[in-house]
């Protein structure tokens, strides 16, 4: 019955290996005795025997994995010394530590023998190693890469993390974070402040021979795959996933940054989609009284059909990034619910309870108030929050503690913040018309209409 094959890692020198050379099919040789460091891995040595399989990774010079083979030679001497030959049957991407960590699977593992000569690992580690060295499993992360090079398609080009003059360029420490197979979108100012282009790490930051004219020739090596239909800064800013990502303001000078892998899809679909596509359809009337996208339109009507409304809304906020505190309205909601009001506790003493406005607005995650039957409330009880939204100071049923009323206002330092992005979603089963019959102009001015298109 033959033996069962065991696994292992070795870490290598790179003067083991003749690098002038093809590496498939050369061997090295090691060898360890019981006078060894016991952080030399003697008691993998013990457990070696021919036709075990072996990764190989480089410590020294290019780090990274080089590739797998198998021992071919096992010989016990003198004082306990063993002699193991290993040869390299197949090269691997020069995969790093810091890369393969990214896998739970492995995390531990390499955690751990990092400081061994020879270690002992699973079957199923030697497998995922040799599938992610192949290209054959990746785990990328996604990066943002500003660059004024034009580069060609199917290219490989070299990119400098330092300036000419040796300073390190913005974002810098995500350029020691790369990897080989990290995906990248690439941004370019001089094509309309764009991204232009998709490709990934080809190799990791190394220290090129010394160029003249450069102080530092520290690098990274990139491939880009080809280019996109150019999307520019102040449409992704659109997108829910990518608004206000520092790196999308037109006075961005991060050379590189960190994204997610949402975010990356998030930028091709836009340049798939030539742009934000959207379910709904904004009404287009009369009765919209300004139309200039830089008003303040906190109100969103969405105009559906019985029993579509809240699926309505949640589409919309899923587009948002939103989330949604719901309620039902009815003829007697009051002002109180949405200013606030004084309400006694359990001892008596009197406390203020928040209402939906002055609780949800100020906060900085998007917590939009979505009210289904819009429609059955007294549209004047919006008025103060309104008269707010024309610049006017209200007084709010609340006092400071010096006795005086609470102001609210549209300046900076008024109580309640102003937030401008924050938004009430009504669901209204009104007509189009019962809608221009119900509402001020007033009202409407800071109103977005949206008829929920049924075919979508």
């Amino acid at each position: 019955m033959a033996e069962e094959t065991s696994y292992f890692w070795l870490n290598c020198g790179y003067n083991r290996w003749n690098h002038n050379e093809p590496l498939v099919g050369q061997t090295t040789l090691f060898e360890s005795g019981a006078q060894f460091n016991p952080s030399q891995g003697f008691r993998s040595f013990k457990q070696a025997k021919v036709g075990d399989k072996v990764i190989f990774y480089q410590v020294q010079m290019d780090t990274g994995l080089l590739g797998f083979g198998e021992i071919t030679s096992v010989q016990s001497g003198a004082q306990n010394k063993i002699r193991v030959h290993f040869e390299l049957l197949e090269q691997l991407k020069p995969l790093t530590t810091d890369y393969l960590k990214r896998s739970e699977q492995l995390e531990f593992r390499i955690s751990n023998m990092k400081e061994k000569l020879f270690n002992q690992i699973t079957q199923n580690e030697f497998e995922l190693i040799v599938s992610l060295g192949k290209g054959e499993t990746k785990i990328p992360r996604y990066f943002f890469m500003s660059e004024e090079h034009e580069f060609e398609p199917n290219s490989y080009n070299t990119i400098y993390t330092h300036t000419y003059n040796g300073i390190k360029r913005n974002g810098y420490h995500f350029y020691t974070q790369l990897e080989i197979g990290d995906l990248l979108v690439f941004y370019n100012k001089h094509r309309d402040q764009s991204v232009i282009g998709i490709g990934e790490v080809s190799q990791h930051i190394h220290e090129k021979s010394p160029i003249p004219g450069r102080t530092n020739s520290t690098a990274i090596e990139v491939y880009f795959e080809k280019e996109i239909e150019p999307v520019t800064l102040s449409t992704l800013n659109k997108h829910p996933k990518l608004k206000n990502l520092y790196y999308l303001q037109e006075n961005a000078k991060q050379a590189i940054a960190s994204m997610s892998r949402a975010q990356f899809e998030a930028i091709l679909e836009m340049s798939e989609n030539d742009g934000m596509k959207s379910q709904f359809e904004a009404v287009k009337s009369d009765y919209i009284i300004d139309k200039s996208e830089d008003d303040i339109k906190p109100f969103i009507l969405l105009v559906v059909d019985k029993g579509e409304g809240l699926k309505a809304a949640e589409n919309l906020l899923q587009k948002t990034n939103a989330n949604p505190v719901i309620t039902a309205g009815h003829p007697d909601f009051t002002e109180d619910m949405l200013y606030g009001k004084y309400l006694p506790n359990e001892a008596g003493a009197l406390y203020y309870r928040e209402g939906f406005i002055t609780s949800l607005m100020p906060r900085n995650d998007k917590s939009y108030l979505v009210i289904d039957n819009f429609n059955r409330i007294d549209p004047d009880i919006f008025q103060t929050f309104i008269n707010v939204l024309e610049g006017y100071e209200m007084t709010l049923p609340r006092y400071n503690r010096d006795g005086s009323m609470i102001k609210w206002s549209r300046k900076r330092d008024s109580f309640y913040h102003f937030n401008p992005n924050w938004h009430i979603v009504g669901i209204t089963y009104d007509s189009l018309n019962e809608i221009k019959q119900k509402y001020t102009e007033q009202f409407l001015k800071y109103t977005r209409i949206v008829k929920v298109n049924q075919d979508s």
